[in-house]
């Protein structure tokens, strides 16, 4: 899917470059999750807070 949506015909195309991003992925996933999850708390219902 990634390599498709970065226009890559092959999948040896993505895996050449695919590790040159796994930091900043992770990084950037770290932060979706945090924002998730913050928005979640905000937005929960009153019965479901402890």
């Amino acid at each position: 899917m990634i390599g498709k949506l970065l226009g890559h015909t092959q999948i040896q195309t993505t895996a050449r470059y695919a590790h040159l991003a796994r930091d900043s992925m992770q990084s950037a996933a770290a932060r979706v999750t945090e924002s998730i999850g913050g928005n979640l708390r905000v937005n929960a219902p009153e019965t479901a807070r402890p």
